[in-house]
């Protein structure tokens, strides 16, 4: 019986770290290189909410019910002072 518990320990100690760092990898794997971003979020009432989404520099502002999203304005995002890149 004691035999049957340590095991169970042992086995445990080894399968709850492994699948902890598995999971970690594999989230770390998949979420490089994603350009989408969500700068903002401002709920205005139950189950609806304004969202300014960042893609591809463009910026989107989102209007998101549960049963709709809507696209209520869109724009070229905009730099940091300071900061340049491609025009």
């Amino acid at each position: 019986m004691i035999w049957g518990l340590v095991r169970m320990v042992l086995a445990l100690a080894i399968i709850v770290p492994s699948a902890f760092f598995v999971t970690r990898w594999y989230g770390k794997k998949h979420t490089q290189g994603q350009k989408l971003q969500i700068k903002e979020v401002l709920t205005v009432g139950t189950n609806r909410a304004l969202y300014v989404v960042e893609w591809e520099n463009q910026q989107y502002l989102l209007g998101v019910t549960n049963q709709n999203i809507t696209l209520v304005d869109q724009k070229p995002a905009t730099r940091p002072m300071g900061e340049e890149g491609p025009e």
